[in-house]
């Protein structure tokens, strides 16, 4: 069950009254955390993939810069890393990679990789070790 707060949050994003002030790396992820506790990873990530691009043509007017494997790869990075019943400060508490930006992609990406269009445009596989 989310909070007032969080149940605010996630439908201010999907109705794309955020402020873009608001529309940080953090609240990328804690949109992401919100999605995958309310629906499986599969389900989770259409709503998300969506949401973002959705938010970005209507708020940012950034439709372009969307980046279907860096969406995709932090999903699943957040996923693995949810622990049932604990909140958003504890999770990134003891994940604080994943409010990062840059770094650990870097695990499983090379700059190559994640530079290029086709990991732009879809979801690329890691080409340095596996996501979870």
């Amino acid at each position: 069950m989310m909070t007032p707060d969080e149940e605010r949050f996630l439908a201010e994003f999907e109705n794309c009254t955020l402020a873009a002030a608001h529309w940080s790396h953090r609240a990328h992820v804690y949109m992401a955390w919100l999605q995958l506790r309310r629906a499986p990873l599969e389900t989770a990530l259409i709503r998300i993939r969506a949401g973002i691009r959705r938010y970005n043509s209507e708020v940012l007017d950034r439709s372009l810069q969307y980046h279907d494997t860096v969406t995709v790869a932090y999903t699943r990075l957040i996923a693995a890393a949810m622990m049932d019943g604990e909140s958003f400060e504890t999770f990134c508490g003891r994940n604080p990679g994943l409010l990062s930006k840059c770094p650990i992609l870097a695990d499983y990406y090379s700059a190559e990789c994640l530079a290029s269009e086709n990991a732009r445009a879809g979801f690329v596989e890691p080409d340095r070790k596996p996501l979870p």
